[in-house]
């Protein structure tokens, strides 16, 4: 890493965010299954034997609601998981000659700045709002040439300064 100069600053990950984010969804999952029979077994105690004009009674509605929520913190909550357990230790190192991208068990990536093919930033930046917390309002991809590349996005503090200084870096300069 000599030869891409001294270290300008370390960008590490805020993986400890996307734990917490799989534990509470899988923790609310597992609370709305439980939840969600129960009360389709109170619809059945309630109204078991009455016959209705409509089966979408309260508890039914609820149920549903639970399950129905259910199904969408479960993939989250697993994904997120899966990244956290994947991510640990994940920085990026800013060189004045590019930057490294470091993840777990010791593995990197060189970006050299002439290296650098694409620096797409997509998204609004949107800080306090709930797409920023789960980390889907803004990101940016900078690939290589060779089609290697790192995703940036607001699980790395400080990540869009991050990626105007690749950005900047990255630009042909005219000769």
């Amino acid at each position: 890493m000599e030869d891409l100069g001294p270290l300008v600053q370390s960008y590490p990950s805020d993986n400890g965010r996307r734990l917490r984010q799989a534990v509470a969804c899988l923790v609310a999952t597992a609370g709305l299954v439980p939840l969600g029979l129960l009360m389709v077994k109170l619809d059945e105690y309630l109204y078991g034997n009455t016959p209705a004009e409509t089966s979408m009674t309260a508890p039914v509605w609820a149920g549903s609601a639970c399950f129905g929520l259910s199904v969408l913190l479960l993939p989250y909550g697993l994904r997120r998981l899966v990244q956290g357990l994947r991510h640990r230790g994940e920085r990026i190192n800013l060189h004045a000659g590019g930057f490294v991208h470091h993840r777990n068990a010791g593995a990197r990536t060189e970006f050299r700045w002439n290296d650098i093919a694409v620096v797409d930033a997509r998204g609004n930046w949107q800080p306090g709002k709930l797409g920023h917390r789960i980390g889907i309002d803004w990101r940016c991809v900078v690939k290589r040439a060779d089609g290697r590349k790192v995703v940036v996005n607001s699980f790395f503090p400080g990540a869009r300064d991050l990626a105007d200084r690749i950005a900047r870096a990255a630009a042909p300069r005219p000769h």
